[in-house]
């Protein structure tokens, strides 16, 4: 029986430490995500450090040694109670951080995990009127069609053309009619 109880004891002290928190966020705002162990500052630990984690795998953000200056990576910052702070998000931050609590030697290290929402950035669009007035009057379409003239010289020899081809057609007809006159009539 108390090994029972030591067991789930031990299984409720690995979920509180493996915690997962989900926060939303919309587009470009600042976002403060809390390393959810309380009080820190009393523990004896070596470090505070926090990662993106992505595919399994992660990547360091900013690391606080105890009585050192924070040592970070990009834009992220370190703000009260060891939380992460992130300027102007968008969607590619959204994703899982981990806060790593490095304990000294003879303690556990604590970890957890925040799940950030980024929401889509929607960009907001300006309407504006558009008045069309059309004049009555006018002799000519609101949009008038280029027309290119020919040169006179192509313009004489596409009517020489088609006068020619008016003889050829009506000298081919003549003699038709007269073959078949003659044919008929023999």
């Amino acid at each position: 029986m108390l090994q029972v109880i030591f067991f789930i004891k031990l299984l409720l002290v690995h979920y509180a430490t493996q915690s997962q928190r989900g926060i939303e966020a919309n587009c470009n705002d600042d976002v403060t995500l809390k390393c959810p162990h309380n009080d820190i500052d009393s523990m004896d630990f070596l470090s505070v450090i926090w990662y993106k984690v992505k595919d399994k795998q992660k990547f360091g953000l900013l690391r606080k040694r105890k009585g050192e200056q924070v040592q970070a990576k990009g834009t992220a910052k370190l703000g009260e109670k060891y939380s992460l702070l992130l300027f102007g998000v968008t969607v590619k931050d959204s994703g899982t951080y981990d806060c790593t609590v490095m304990a000294n030697i003879g303690y556990e290290n604590l970890y957890s995990e925040v799940n950030l929402t980024v929401h889509e950035c929607v960009t907001k669009t300006v309407v504006t009127p558009v008045t069309t007035v059309l004049n009555i009057n006018q002799s000519t379409e609101p949009c008038p069609v280029q027309v290119q003239d020919l040169p006179l010289m192509w313009t004489i020899i596409g009517f020489v053309a088609v006068g020619l081809l008016k003889i050829v057609l009506s000298l081919i007809s003549i003699w038709v009619n007269k073959l078949f006159f003659i044919f008929t009539h023999r």
